[in-house]
């Protein structure tokens, strides 16, 4: 039912410290009387608001894309199970619903697509051993490029309980289960049809709270391009580069002024909607990572700082 995201927002102390800082990441914004929007550069879609609330960093809420069909039958299933349609929270949140998931999130359907974004076209191909896929032609790409995100593509909530937090994303909502961390670790979820590998990803914690949003660049060059400028303006490396095991992306992490994260991927798995895919329960180890640059995930990868 749900088949795109639209955006996530944030709550924060700062307006500017956090405008500043998406802004360094290569998102643009867009000021409005009741929050700011930040956007890809291209893309005519909304990827994180930034409400200043004057208190400390919370997740405020999530919103997905349906079709008309699909918000009415969510709508069905919600009041199926006894939750509560709410008002939008302020007066220039999105059109269509407005409830709370079992552990208190607050999420936003609508009936949307997801906007286009800037495609690649002509990315030079990849030489291997035996196989020259690029002839006669440099692989190194220009020395000037300022690379900037296409969109974002999945982000990850800490949850109390990620068996129930993920199975009621998928029958009520719509999501379809990719794979596991084993122990109830943390679940990842793409959306119908076809789909990068997630879209949403539940991690387990005591409390709720905001875990990273990730957003794709054209390839490692570009995700490390754009870290090498980012990191130079003064803001705090989190892990990477590397690769992930769920997933199979490329990642490199980045803290916010609040400890968030955000991340730049690229190559992720990408799953039609006619595909055999059997969820896989993975170890934390080999989920997190084949090899990153600094090794395994620093200890307070996994800590939800909204709980202090």
């Amino acid at each position: 039912m749900i088949t795109s995201l639209q955006h996530i927002a944030l709550g924060i102390p700062s307006m500017k410290a956090g405008t500043d800082f998406y802004e360094d990441f290569g998102l643009e914004n867009v000021d409005r009387p009741d929050h700011v929007a930040m956007r890809c550069f291209g893309r005519d879609q909304d990827q994180i608001l930034l409400i200043e609330t004057g208190q400390d960093r919370k997740f405020h809420h999530a919103s997905f894309g349906t079709t008309a069909t699909g918000l009415v039958a969510i709508q069905k299933k919600l009041e199926d199970r006894g939750i509560a349609l709410l008002d939008p929270p302020f007066a220039g949140a999105a059109d269509g619903i407005w409830f709370r998931d079992p552990e208190g999130i607050l999420v936003n359907v609508q009936v949307a697509e997801a906007a286009p974004f800037r495609t690649d076209t002509q990315q030079a191909a990849i030489n291997r051993p035996g196989l020259n896929m690029r002839l006669a032609q440099k692989g190194c790409p220009p020395f000037d490029i300022k690379p900037k995100p296409r969109r974002m593509g999945h982000f990850i909530l800490f949850v109390r309980d990620v068996f129930a937090q993920s199975a009621f994303y998928c029958e009520v909502l719509g999501f379809q289960l990719s794979d596991r961390i084993t122990d109830g670790y943390a679940a990842f979820m793409r959306t119908a049809g076809s789909s990068d590998h997630h879209v949403v990803a539940m991690l387990k914690s005591d409390g709720t709270g905001f875990h990273h949003a990730s957003f794709e660049m054209g390839d490692i060059d570009e995700a490390e391009v754009a870290a090498t400028s980012f990191l130079s303006k003064g803001h705090k490396h989190a892990w990477g580069p590397g690769r992930h095991g769920v997933g199979s992306n490329y990642f490199h992490y980045f803290r916010d002024p609040w400890n968030g994260m955000a991340e730049y991927f690229c190559d992720i798995d990408y799953i039609p909607g006619d595909a055999e895919w059997d969820p896989m329960e993975w170890t934390k180890k080999d989920g997190m990572f084949l090899w990153s640059a600094d090794g395994p995930p620093p200890p307070d990868f996994g800590r939800n700082y909204e709980l202090g």
